[in-house]
Order: structure tokens, then sequence, then C-alpha cells
């Protein structure tokens, strides 16, 4: 089977050398932290760890151990940030029940 690999976010990229380090991140598929990427293992996506691997962790893993909602024909999945769980504010109020 082919190798994946799972890549986190643990760190911000605000104090690093900034541009840089963003421009891979975003390159990788980052836009949160403590986000997880799959992707498949390849030389350009280690060169790219290899430049942020002090603002990311990884490991390898079996392409079977990638969630289900996760398994598609792209060479990369999103996986939602721990803290994601923001309620969306809207523009328009609910009905109080009582009008006439």
């Amino acid at each position: 089977m082919a190798k994946k690999l799972k890549i986190t976010q643990v760190r911000s990229i605000i104090g690093s050398q900034e541009k840089r380090h963003k421009r891979v991140m975003i390159s990788l598929g980052f836009s949160k932290n403590y986000a997880t990427l799959y992707k498949n293992d390849s030389p350009q996506i280690r060169g790219m760890i290899q430049k942020v691997r002090h603002l990311i962790e990884w490991e390898e893993i079996e392409e079977k151990d990638v969630p289900a909602a996760s398994n598609s024909s792209k060479s990369y999945t999103v996986v939602k940030a721990a803290g994601s769980k923001k309620a969306k504010k809207t523009g328009t109020k609910e009905p109080d029940g009582d009008e006439t």
C-alpha cells in the first residue's frame, strides 16, 4: 500500500521566518493551528516538512489508517482544527413567537 503522511500544525508561524515559512505552510495546505492534513508521501512534501519541522508534528501511516471521510482522489486531506466549533453568526433575527 501507498504511504501517507499525517501532518499536524502545533505552533504558530508568528515569530519565525514568517514570509518563508508562511509560504511553505500554505503550500502544504494549512490555514489554522492544530489542523491535521494527510498527504501522499513524496520527496517534495518531505522537503517542505523539513523546512517547517519546528512548527509541525508528522508521522508515516498506511493509507488504510486515513479517516474514511478523508479518502478522496486528492493528494491531500484537511481535518478540522480541534477548537473550530464556533457558532456562526447570521445577520437575521428569529421571531419572538407572539407577533400579531
